[in-house]
């Protein structure tokens, strides 16, 4: 697969992950926020009114074919693809016409929840400080050690004299250093504090019929892994499977060439050329960037932090 062209892409992409109110069939009682609906509604109306909204087909024809894309060409993804997606985000964009890319996990209920979203469940029943007294006593000397060498190197880089910054702390910790332990014993403590893991995968992540029923309706599918790892800290293997399984999932849902989204943004040198092997086309990663010079480098806004976005691009 070749992209064609040299010239940089001008393009605004928006990611987007839980977009949900309190108490909505979303939600469900789970304790994680995400955008509210209301907050989303909001953005989504003054995009479609200033920008010239694109679909993933119009992207990849820029990068494929050389298509020009329109100066003010918005890109709208939405990461893990959970449930909020078909329940919220669908019905909105059908009703004006939009189109979204879609980025989910190649995984089955069955796998029970990624890493990722244990901790998401967790942190609302225990809280940062109880989920890491829970999970530090179920680790043996050795990887005790190890959570504590790599906590004092992760607090070198947040602000843990707050809570948020406790828990990116202790989420770091827990996704990448000791994130082999660290499945199996969240997945305990997901049975004791919050209950059954293959249930609540169930009911988070997207299903075939919605998926398919997206797929129908106008929305785009793209790549994420199985199971959402730093991609940095892979080996060939291990990031072969990841990309494979991705690909293998989306040629049940529509053709490609693919998009792909890096898992929390994580980048390995290897992935691009595996990427393009397996028939994708782009990678979106969660570097704040209006011009991309490498198709498999394209940056993204966070919608959650819009304010602060449009903030930080203004005088880029």
């Amino acid at each position: 697969m070749s992209v064609t062209g040299t010239a940089p892409l001008e393009l605004t992409v928006w990611m987007y992950h839980y977009v949900r109110d309190s108490g909505d069939e979303a939600e469900a009682g789970s304790g994680i926020s995400g955008l509210p609906v209301a907050g989303f509604t909001e953005q989504l109306d003054e995009m479609a009114q200033h920008n010239a909204m694109l679909s993933w087909p119009d992207v990849r024809a820029a990068l494929l074919e050389g298509r020009r894309l329109p100066a003010d060409g918005t890109l709208l993804t939405f990461d893990d693809g959970v449930r909020d997606h078909y329940l919220n985000v669908y019905p909105l964009l059908k009703a004006r016409g939009l189109s979204g890319l879609c980025f989910g996990l190649a995984r089955t209920p069955e796998a029970g929840l990624a890493l990722g979203h244990k901790l998401h469940y967790l942190l609302p029943v225990l809280g940062q400080a109880g989920l890491r007294a829970e999970v530090y006593q179920r680790l043996n000397s050795p990887q005790q050690a190890q959570f504590r060498h790599a906590e004092e190197h992760y607090r070198a880089q947040y602000k843990p004299a707050t809570t948020q910054g406790e828990t990116e702390v202790l989420k770091a910790v827990l996704q990448r250093e000791l994130s082999v332990p660290a499945e199996s014993v969240l997945s305990d403590l997901i049975a004791r504090h919050v209950g059954d893991e293959t249930a609540l995968a169930t009911a988070l992540y997207l299903q075939p019929d919605q998926i398919h029923e997206m797929a129908a309706g106008g929305m785009h599918f793209g790549g994420h892994s199985v199971s959402h790892p730093w991609f940095d800290l892979l080996g060939p293997e291990q990031l072969g499977h990841e990309i494979a399984a991705s690909a293998s999932w989306l040629a049940d849902i529509e053709p490609g060439p693919w998009a792909f989204a890096y898992p929390y943004g994580g980048l390995n040198p290897e992935a691009p050329r595996l990427l393009a092997a397996h028939g994708f086309a782009a990678a979106f990663t969660t570097k704040a960037r209006l011009r991309h010079d490498d198709p498999y480098l394209i940056g993204r806004l966070d919608g959650e932090e819009v304010d602060a976005v449009r903030a930080s691009t203004a005088h880029a």
